[in-house]
């Protein structure tokens, strides 16, 4: 049972990724680009560092994607005024109007997806599937805190064995 929990969620993350690449076509912007935009709408301003938090990328590809906003003219870097070495990311207007009309784009097609299907098992669906994702997010902390106990133990074990 639990197999298929994971295989119609990566399903189901695979489908709505290539159905909103599909429906960002029109707006030329790729599913990164729009999950960066959207990030940065709901945190600005943001560093890259602070960017990465929210999604699941490298730095690498993060900083490309960056960089093919700015050019476009969605998004502006300003340097932070204590720290000359970061940059602070925010949306600019031409973005912010570009992501109210893709919302209005995703909405309609978030409503196709739940098409006869009653309030009351939206939220029952809603309910069960946040605490998965909960069970997720404890799971994920248990193995990492188990990941930083075995690491200091083998510091401590190399401490030992190094002799003075």
């Amino acid at each position: 049972m639990s197999s298929r929990i994971c295989e119609l969620v990566s399903k189901s993350a695979l489908y709505h990724k290539r159905l909103m690449t599909r429906m960002l076509e029109r707006f030329d912007v790729t599913y990164a680009q729009y999950q960066v935009l959207k990030v940065i709408k709901q945190h600005q301003p943001l560093s890259a560092k602070e960017i990465l938090v929210h999604l699941d990328t490298d730095k690498a590809t993060l900083s490309g994607v960056l960089s093919r906003l700015e050019q476009r003219g969605y998004i502006q870097r300003d340097r932070d005024r204590s720290d000359k070495r970061v940059l602070h990311v925010r949306l600019t207007r031409t973005s912010s109007a570009l992501l109210e009309a893709i919302e209005v784009k995703e909405t309609e097609c978030t409503d196709s997806l739940t098409h006869n299907i009653k309030n009351r098992e939206l939220k029952n669906f809603f309910n069960v599937f946040e605490r998965i994702i909960n069970n997720q997010l404890r799971k994920i902390d248990e193995i990492e805190q188990e990941q930083r106990r075995q690491s200091k133990e083998k510091e401590n074990d190399n401490d030992e064995e190094t002799p003075l």
